[in-house]
């Protein structure tokens, strides 16, 4: 709880500060603690939700957010188009309705855990979470395949995310469409594709999903290179990457419980929060360079190469001597 809260309040504060300075320490400050209550919020998930209901239940309430989203995201686009200076007042707005979630989880029962909890305090470390991280990618051949195929197809993805906000500036979209592409749009796809993956996820093994994932993120960077034929393109393209997104939301914020198994959840969601950030420091500032350098097309090539890459490997046959271990 403390965590949701701090990562919406800095937005509270963007009309006393209109400035693009703090706009970016607070998105820095949101992205921040919204990755931190990940762990603690999939392991009440692990406790509260048996296995054959966990990533139906899940999928539902990600839908659900995804029909608000569409609603905001058509309101956002006129408002960012027609009103001089009021769009920053939407900052504390949104940010006020997230806030009321709080409300609900406070209210909200958790089941005790079953294992037994060490008596010894432990002093705070910044080193013990990357340790226990490596124990359980050097234990885990399985799950340390399924981070590798995530930091390639995520990394370029966000390769190529700074060259798609020049590619789409340069071809002169106005706000409307593409807040209509890349949130209404993209959201109708994630709604219409949530309860599939969900479905699927309780049917197959999350690296082939995972895999799949990829194909649909490569497809929406490819299809970017059809925009100068027509604007059509644009709607294509963030529908694909829709589909691709709902999947990846449920696959890798349900990875923890999966690999996990019936034990404690958090280090694995920890690990794959950790590798998020990873990328995300090196990735964006080389795609960014890119795009300077030799324009908008190359990095999002290359982040083509890099998902279908990221596939490849989550879908590489497993040894069947490894499989025994996959859940140490």
């Amino acid at each position: 709880m403390f965590a949701h809260a701090f990562s919406l309040l800095p937005f509270l504060f963007v009309p006393l500060f209109p400035t693009i300075g703090y706009l970016i320490f607070a998105s820095a400050m949101f992205t921040l603690f919204y990755r931190a209550e990940t762990p603690a919020l999939m392991e009440i998930i692990r406790r509260n939700l048996d296995k054959t209901s966990r990533e139906a239940s899940f999928s539902f309430a990600t839908t659900a957010g995804y029909i608000e989203g569409i609603i905001l995201a058509l309101f956002t686009g006129w408002m960012v188009e027609n009103l001089t200076s009021g769009w920053v007042l939407l900052f504390p707005a949104y940010a006020s309705i997230g806030l009321i979630s709080l409300y609900f989880q406070k209210r909200l029962e958790i089941q005790p855990i079953e294992e037994k909890i060490e008596s010894i305090k432990k002093r705070f470390s910044f080193v013990e979470p990357i340790r226990t991280g490596l124990s359980l990618l050097k234990n885990n051949p399985q799950f340390l395949r399924f981070q590798l195929g995530y930091f390639l197809c995520g990394g370029g993805l966000m390769l190529a995310m700074p060259a798609i906000a020049v590619l789409l500036t340069g071809l002169g979209f106005g706000f409307t469409t593409l807040f209509a592409s890349n949130c209404a749009v993209k959201e109708v796809g994630m709604i219409l594709a949530t309860p599939l993956w969900g479905y699927f996820m309780k049917k197959s093994r999350y690296e082939l999903l995972s895999g799949v994932v990829f194909v649909f993120v490569a497809s929406f960077l490819g299809v970017l290179f059809f925009l100068e034929w027509s604007s059509l393109f644009l709607f294509v393209a963030y529908f694909l990457y829709g589909i691709a997104q709902a999947g990846s939301h449920l696959i890798w914020n349900l990875s923890g419980p999966y690999f996990s198994k019936d034990a404690e959840s958090s280090r694995y969601t920890m690990v794959n929060v950790f590798m998020v950030g990873v990328r995300g420091s090196i990735m964006p500032l080389l795609g960014g360079w890119m795009t300077d350098v030799v324009g908008p097309k190359d990095p999002i090539f290359y982040g083509i190469l890099l998902s279908i890459a990221g596939a490849l490997m989550v879908l590489r046959p497993q040894p069947q001597g490894k499989r025994e271990t996959a859940f140490i």
